[in-house]
């Protein structure tokens, strides 16, 4: 690395989600070629080296997609979960029914 260059990183759970982290910088205009992907354990760290001027706006790209990809995977356990217990997805369901009879009785 050049010494006007940063490092930005960030760590993903998946080999997929890191490439598309990969993609996305490479269509925000950053070179495909200085993207690393490297992984340690199960988790994958997508690195680039940027010019301070760009550091900003590559790691709000790695970032934000990062917590969407984490809400992503803990949404699809949390549906794991409740599709895995009937018991709990028949309360849940007959919660939602008393909700919406709820909302449209009223006057």
């Amino acid at each position: 690395m050049a010494q006007d260059t940063v490092g930005v990183e960030a760590d993903f759970t998946s080999l997929e989600a890191a490439r598309a982290a990969k993609d996305r910088l490479v269509r925000a205009g950053f070179a495909r070629n200085s993207i690393d992907i490297d992984r340690e354990g199960d988790t994958f760290i997508v690195h680039l080296p940027t010019q301070e001027a760009n550091r900003q706006r590559a790691a709000r790209i790695l970032r934000g997609r990062a917590m969407i990809e984490s809400a992503k995977s803990t949404g699809w356990a949390a549906a794991d979960t409740v599709g895995s217990n009937r018991l709990l997805t028949l309360g849940l369901a007959a919660l939602a029914g008393f909700a919406l009879y709820g909302l449209t009785s009223r006057r």
